[in-house]
């Protein structure tokens, strides 16, 4: 059984208000003092300045491995919060795990996954207490199967050769008929599905089992429709 990952449209325990510090002036030295002019303009199709999203992009799309300018270090929290959850979203799209919950991943799949520390600090710059580490997940899947989907689950939103789809994705009862191939899917155990922009992940049944298991506080997360 396949499992969707829904993100958080507010901030709290699966989102938490939080800014960066360091990203963005780590972003701009590399742009400006090791990119040659020539890099710059390819990069930024000669418009100028910093193109933000073509670093940020890689948080989420298949781009590859981050090098080390590229991968936020450091979170101020703007409020204290009592418990977040084992996977969260950080600004700029970045998704972030607890110890638990990396460990379990590189243990079902070693070596996949990008992940490195982050520091998280609260108001009055007091660490938050348990050790979080940036995460970007190298596998994205189409196994998404519109023509499988329960009727009004789905819809093809393509546009020419741009292809994306769309779900209603908001509840339990809006994922379990989103159809997804047990072949496409093979032994993977979280991924990101190319043409779906929800749900956030998707993970395996047995990921879900042993994030169950730990007793990992998670955001919302549903199973759907294997074919």
């Amino acid at each position: 059984m396949t499992w969707g990952v829904l993100s958080s449209s507010t901030f709290g325990a699966a989102s938490p208000d939080a800014d960066t510090i360091g990203y963005d002036e780590a972003i701009e030295n590399y742009f400006y003092s090791v990119l040659t002019e020539d890099e710059q303009n390819e990069l930024n199709s000669g418009m100028g300045g910093v193109p933000w999203t073509k670093f940020s992009d890689k948080f989420v799309k298949d781009l590859g491995w981050l090098a080390d300018h590229e991968r936020p270090k450091r979170f101020r929290l703007q409020k204290t919060y009592k418990e977040l959850c084992s996977l969260i979203s950080l600004e700029n799209r970045l998704a972030a795990v607890d110890k638990r919950l990396k460990d379990i991943i590189e243990e079902l799949e070693p070596g996949v996954h990008q992940f490195w520390p982050i520091e998280l600090t609260q108001p009055k710059d007091k660490p938050y207490p348990v050790p979080y580490f940036g995460m970007v997940v190298h596998s994205h899947l189409n196994c998404f199967r519109l023509e499988e989907c329960d009727p009004g689950h789905a819809e093809d939103k393509s546009i020419g050769d741009h292809i994306r789809y769309s779900i209603r994705g908001k509840s339990r009862a809006d994922l379990k008929g989103v159809a997804m191939s047990r072949t496409a899917i093979g032994s993977h155990h979280i991924w990101r599905e190319k043409y779906l922009h929800s749900p956030w992940f998707l993970l395996s049944d047995r990921l879900a089992a042993r994030i169950q298991d730990a007793g990992l506080k998670m955001p919302k997360h549903y199973p759907m429709k294997d074919v």
